[in-house]
């Protein structure tokens, strides 16, 4: 029974243990925890219950320059009134390009993502309200990288009265993506903003630029006022750009103004986070430990195994306890007294008693001392 069990303890730790490793690949989205691309079918299922969700009244609109140019970057903000936040303050806000529930984020109908007010590339954020805060106004930043007309929608997604609310724009914003002209000073398709810098350190990155002769950057920090520093120059459209350090964890906007042989241009306002500096695990190195804790807990367990199997083993052979005391009454048999071999039959050899032949006598037989066999 005992050897059975450790056989059921060695199985048992060993799935224990692939479900610990597996357990990053088998993991869901965590709801309500983190900003992230997904589509709105995760504000009904991934954030909630479906079937319990109620319908928000919170008012939301989104708007947007009905016109803008292929390749440019441009700025879609979302205001949001009516909030009811008296049961939670954390507000869930997604860009969509859809209604369906699936295939429906910017980047499905050939958008990308260039900065969300978190600091981020995604199109659902998460916003933590204060208290009695019932309004809130974000902004991503996005760019198309084709012609054509896309039709735009937000939605929310939030807590109150113990059931979760979800609700989306009525009504949506089309947006028309049209060729760029001809010497139009413009960011180049290819550059993407930094959206993370570390506290403390100082904020350095190059920003290539098309057709344009001067750039100047504007940026404002949490106290809203707006300051103006000149990028240099290290090539042709190319401009290194340089922030001050920050000294907390804080959020800074910065835009490009571009002047050259066409109209002047001003990017949106890109977000720039000041974070603490975090640590990289390497999924390798995890992974590694947990299938060396694996094999060392079934090392255990196996050892632990063949201690009891050998224990068992002895018990099973091991019957010290049955042995009966001796019987006393049990008389021990006579030792049988020698006979010697038989005597010749002329008789006892000369100068031989029978005590002598009863012990020597088969020696003489065989020859020994100058007899002969009979």
């Amino acid at each position: 029974m005992r050897n059975l069990n450790a056989r059921y303890r060695v199985r048992l730790v060993v799935v224990l243990a692939l479900l610990l490793v597996s357990s990053t690949y088998g993991s869901a989205e965590p709801g309500g925890n983190g900003d992230g691309t997904r589509d709105m079918q995760c504000g009904g299922a991934c954030h909630g219950d479906a079937s319990l969700n109620g319908t928000s009244t919170a008012n939301m609109q989104l708007s947007s320059e009905t016109e803008i140019y292929e390749g440019i970057p441009t700025s879609l903000t979302l205001t949001v009134t009516g909030i009811d936040n008296g049961y939670n303050s954390l507000v869930g806000l997604f860009l969509l390009t859809d209604t369906t529930g699936h295939s429906d984020t910017p980047e499905d109908a050939g958008w990308e993502v260039l900065s969300d007010v978190n600091g981020g590339v995604n199109n659902y954020v998460e916003i933590s309200l204060d208290s009695g805060q019932t309004e809130v106004s974000i902004s991503w930043v996005v760019r198309a990288s084709q012609v054509g007309t896309t039709s735009w929608y937000a939605a929310i997604h939030h807590g109150g009265s113990s059931i979760p609310y979800f609700g989306i724009t009525p009504e949506a914003l089309d947006v028309t993506v049209v060729e760029v002209p001809e010497n139009l000073p413009r960011l180049s398709p290819d550059f993407s903003p930094p959206t993370v810098r570390t506290i403390g350190a100082t904020t350095v990155f190059d920003v290539q630029t098309l057709e344009t002769q001067e750039f100047i950057i504007e940026w404002k920090s949490d106290d809203g006022q707006i300051m103006t520093l000149n990028a240099n120059s290290s090539a042709t459209n190319s401009w290194q750009v340089e922030f001050p350090p920050a000294l907390l964890p804080s959020t800074l906007q910065w835009r490009a103004v571009l002047d050259g042989e066409g109209p002047p241009q001003t990017t949106p306002w890109f977000t720039l986070v000041a974070e603490e500096a975090s640590w990289e695990v390497s999924q390798l190195a995890v992974y590694v430990q947990a299938f060396a804790l694996m094999f060392f807990t079934a090392g255990v367990v196996l050892v632990l195994q063949a201690r009891f199997t050998r224990s068992e083993a002895y018990k099973q052979y091991d019957q010290t306890s049955e042995i009966l005391p001796l019987d006393s009454t049990i008389t021990p048999a006579a030792p049988v007294e020698s006979q010697g071999p038989p005597i010749p039959a002329d008789g006892l050899p000369a100068g031989w008693d029978e005590e002598q032949w009863k012990w020597y006598g088969h020696d003489y037989l065989a020859g020994k001392y100058g007899g002969e066999e009979v």
